[in-house]
């Protein structure tokens, strides 16, 4: 009977340790939030701007956002930009380079329907 048991308890062991080596391991990723510096007097110059016929771009979401990670020294390829997420004040922009994922975090500082401004760049390693 103890031998019956033993030979069944090392079974299961065995079955237990072989399905765990077979599970898909996953990589965790780090964040690294960067904070990007906004003077407001310079967003209000820029709408200016813009409502003058100039740097249309920045009422573009992804426009904002690569331009942001290009600033910030990120890699990033413009055509994998998405917007994740957006409503009438926010949005959030994510891409991928290699095995980084950006996503860069925008508002309309000056007035509703203004351009965008990117506020924050997080770093998904």
């Amino acid at each position: 009977m103890f031998k019956k048991m033993f030979g069944l308890l090392l079974g299961a062991t065995i079955i237990v340790i072989l399905l765990a080596s077979c599970q898909k391991s996953e990589k965790i990723k780090t964040a690294e939030k960067i904070k990007l510096h906004v003077v407001y007097d310079n967003e209000t110059k820029l709408q200016l701007s813009v409502e003058n016929g100039y740097q249309i771009w920045r009422l573009n979401p992804i426009d904002v956002a690569h331009g942001a990670l290009t600033d910030s020294h990120e890699m990033a390829d413009y055509n994998a930009c998405k917007i994740e997420k957006m409503d009438e004040r926010h949005a959030v922009v994510t891409t991928n380079y290699k095995e980084t994922t950006y996503k860069v975090h925008l508002s309309r500082v000056v007035k509703p329907n203004g351009i965008w401004t990117a506020t924050e760049i997080e770093k998904l390693q």
